[in-house]
């Protein structure tokens, strides 16, 4: 495990040299995360690895000459398995020739994306799925021993792999569906939209089951939510703010949460359930409480991991999401309505360069902005 520290700003990208940020420093940990190790990396601006809008001709060599696009499919929205295991893929895996290699960077949100959109491409293109570096999932994830001990056997292959990297963190790559099949490929960096994996999506949610920790104690509060609230309606709410707040980065683009926000979307559903109750959590929960609109009850998580909140907020009726990537898999995890943050991208804006218009390859279908 690893702990991210700084000294005076957060730094969680590659910034522009007019910009003079300071980095994150990265120490080695041997404890379980802690309380405070929230997804915080937000999305990364403009790298000499993503500056290119579109492939060189080197790379275009390396994509298959099939062109052609699987059907689109939908998806239920479903809530979290209470169990399953990546044994049927890992032996369907073995007789696959070609190796399909990540590093995780980042923290929980962000690992879940590299996660699951990698074994989402891995599947679609035949490929083993071998996962490196630091394995915060080990931690939160019940299958993630078994493909992790998987991809040490093929680790090797990894590093005389092609590497294919996107050009944005959160614009959908085609051509990575689309790779040589005579070469073993490292992708990256952040693969952070739902489209790498929504023609496997049923797969990819029995492989994001919680462990059997983080599952006894999320579901102790759910059942103790559910007997002091009685019959309401119990919606999560996650709130992120603490590192959004520095002035560097508000300028990046990266939006604020505002009481006027928590105000529309408590509202959306008062006007709904008007028997609600709001379980909060975040990293900026005395913020919260100076801030959250009066006449609403509200109930605030404390004192859990980050694992354990994400999966007592996805347990939740519903969800309101701010920004980032710890709340986005809240939400997909969730099987009731989920709201978020209508102006979350700002145009002309560094961070508004790394999404499509309105954000359609990482906004989740179904969501409600508000």
């Amino acid at each position: 495990m690893y702990l991210h520290q700084h000294t005076s700003v957060p730094h969680f990208f590659t910034s522009p040299s007019s910009l003079s940020l300071e980095r994150y420093q990265v120490f080695p940990l041997s404890a379980k995360p802690s309380v405070s190790s929230y997804s915080r990396s937000p999305l990364p601006v403009s790298s000499p690895l993503t500056e290119r809008s579109s492939p060189s001709t080197s790379e275009r060599s390396l994509v298959s000459q099939s062109s052609s696009k699987p059907a689109v499919s939908s998806y239920s929205r479903s809530p979290l398995p209470t169990s399953s295991s990546l044994t049927e893929h890992s032996s369907q895996a073995a007789h696959f020739t070609r190796v399909l290699c990540v590093h995780f960077r980042g923290l929980l949100g962000n690992e879940l994306f590299e996660y699951a959109s990698t074994l989402g491409l891995a599947l679609t293109l035949k490929r083993t799925p071998v996962f490196l570096g630091s394995h915060k999932l080990r931690f939160a994830l019940k299958t993630f021993t078994d493909t992790s001990d998987s991809s040490s056997k093929f680790e090797h292959r990894c590093k005389n792999s092609t590497r294919a990297h996107e050009e944005s963190c959160c614009k959908f790559q085609e051509r990575f569906t689309r790779l040589n099949s005579s070469q073993d490929f490292t992708v990256g960096i952040y693969l952070q939209s739902y489209r790498y994996f929504q023609h496997h999506e049923a797969e990819v949610r029995k492989a994001l089951t919680f462990t059997d920790e983080v599952r006894n104690e999320s579901e102790c509060v759910v059942r103790e939510l559910r007997q002091k609230y009685n019959a309401s309606t119990l919606i999560g709410v996650h709130v992120r703010r603490g590192d959004m707040a520095h002035e560097p980065i508000k300028k990046l683009g990266f939006p604020q949460v505002s009481p006027d926000f928590l105000n529309r979307s408590m509202a959306f559903f008062r006007s709904r359930y008007p028997d609600c109750v709001f379980v909060v959590g975040g990293d900026s929960l005395q913020w919260c409480k100076d801030n959250v609109p009066s006449g609403h009850l509200v109930h605030y998580l404390t004192g859990h991991s980050p694992a354990v909140d994400m999966s007592v907020l996805s347990s939740m009726d519903h969800t309101v999401l701010t920004f980032g990537t710890f709340s986005w898999w809240i939400g997909f995890l969730n099987a009731g309505t989920t709201v978020f943050m209508k102006d979350f991208i700002v145009n002309g804006t560094v961070l508004a360069r790394q999404f499509n218009p309105g954000g359609r390859d990482y906004v989740y279908p179904g969501w409600i902005p508000v």
